[in-house]
């Protein structure tokens, strides 16, 4: 067994030790949201919103050391195109602080390893091989499972994860604002 499937088998075991401790929030049936199956459910006469708090499980394997994603569906029930941006998602903690979606590319940015850098694919090593293509691998996770903001073309849906800040482990509740409607969580537990 080479080093980096030694490293990759231990940081698998470490993930999956410390998923298990991680927080869970789950939607509150309220007017307007209906819950099922630990997502909430909101329909209007523009959209069908399904949402859930869950945990990445894909690669990069780290990410929910840094952030609180949630996994999406939205569904276009117009004639017309409809218009989703990261800014119509707002996350707010128990004391009412503001978290913002942050974008896929920014997500790239913080979470890819300094020492890949841009040298020749000539000048690595195997293993500095395998570690890039470990991260190209878990770029294309970020890039297919994470939510596509732009347009929903009418009676079409997209799906994928939104990314906030990490939440503070004491919150017990959470909040997530979606084109001014309120979905609650609470802390699993």
């Amino acid at each position: 067994m080479t080093v980096i499937k030694i490293k990759s088998a231990i940081l698998l075991l470490i993930s999956g030790i410390l998923l298990s401790c991680a927080i869970k929030y789950i939607p509150v049936e309220t007017g307007g949201v209906r819950v099922e199956n630990d997502f909430a459910i909101v329909k209007t006469d523009e959209f069908v919103l399904v949402i859930s708090n869950k945990y990445w499980i894909k690669d990069p394997q780290n990410l929910t050391d840094y952030f609180t994603t949630f996994y999406v569906s939205i569904r276009n029930r117009t004639e017309k195109e409809l218009s989703v941006q990261a800014s119509d998602f707002v996350l707010l903690d128990e004391n009412g602080n503001q978290f913002d979606a942050v974008l896929p590319e920014q997500i790239l940015d913080l979470m890819l390893p300094k020492e890949l850098g841009f040298d020749s694919l000539l000048d690595m090593t195997p293993e500095e091989r395998q570690t890039r293509e470990n991260w190209q691998d878990a770029k294309n996770d970020l890039m297919y499972e994470a939510f596509h903001f732009g347009k929903i073309y009418p009676g079409a849906k997209k799906n994928g994860f939104v990314f906030f800040p990490r939440l503070k482990s004491e919150n017990k509740k959470c909040k997530i604002i979606f084109k001014g409607k309120e979905i609650n969580f609470i802390r699993e537990g």
